[in-house]
């Protein structure tokens, strides 16, 4: 009889134990998983939109110092802003090629960053003709090439590129919904799998108890 009630409460004890296990298992893996979606988010999704606004800063830069080489006439006045353009386009560049080889997410954001650098070597052919006919002092012929190709050039890039961000803090969103929602369901199992558990060691206890009370001897009164 001993034997028995103490196999018994081993059991109860063993099924207790797992059941703590399995809840403790199940803890760590949701806390994991959620851990990796943020750091995924953090370091692959938010440096995507750090670089799209680089992008779109330097882009800006570009403009603007391209105006500014057209307003003057003195070569000296022209050299620091020509300097200034070269160096932004160099890092523009860089970081699309960044962004196209390691952090496109999807198909489509794939094709929204080959239509950014496509767009952005037409603007950079007509720039080129735009300072070619600015550094030659023939304004007329420059405000031809801007009027024709370097602002339909520029207005179409600025629009793809609000177009990809716009498109990358939608995806932004939804990893944090997703994220959430996948805390919620984890957060769900685990106060589930605790009532199991505790229910589970109370029937046993039960269980246990009738059991014991039908194997002691009964005494007389």
């Amino acid at each position: 009889m001993v034997k028995s009630v103490n196999q018994r409460f081993v059991a109860i004890i063993a099924g207790a134990v797992s059941a703590l296990l399995l809840i403790g298992l199940i803890g760590v893996l949701s806390t994991r998983q959620m851990a990796d979606e943020l750091e995924y988010t953090d370091e692959s999704i938010i440096r995507s939109l750090a670089i799209l606004s680089g992008i779109e800063r330097d882009f800006l830069l570009i403009r603007v110092n391209a105006l500014y080489h057209l307003s003057y006439a003195e070569q000296s006045k022209k050299e620091p802003h020509e300097a200034t353009i070269r160096h932004n386009i160099a890092e523009t560049q860089a970081l699309l090629d960044e962004y196209r080889n390691s952090l496109v997410v999807n198909a489509r954001d794939k094709e929204l960053i080959e239509q950014d650098i496509r767009l952005f070597n037409v603007y950079l052919a007509a720039l080129d003709k735009v300072l070619a006919h600015s550094n030659a002092n023939q304004r007329d012929a420059a405000v031809v090439v801007v009027e024709s190709e370097w602002k339909p050039a520029g207005d179409s890039l600025t629009s793809a590129l609000a177009q990809h961000a716009h498109f990358k803090e939608q995806f932004v969103e939804q990893a944090v919904q997703r994220s959430m929602q996948s805390g919620r369901r984890q957060t769900w199992v685990i106060v589930l799998l605790t009532i199991l558990g505790v229910f589970g060691v109370v029937v046993a206890a039960y269980f246990f108890r009738k059991s014991l009370a039908a194997t002691l001897p009964h005494r007389e009164p």
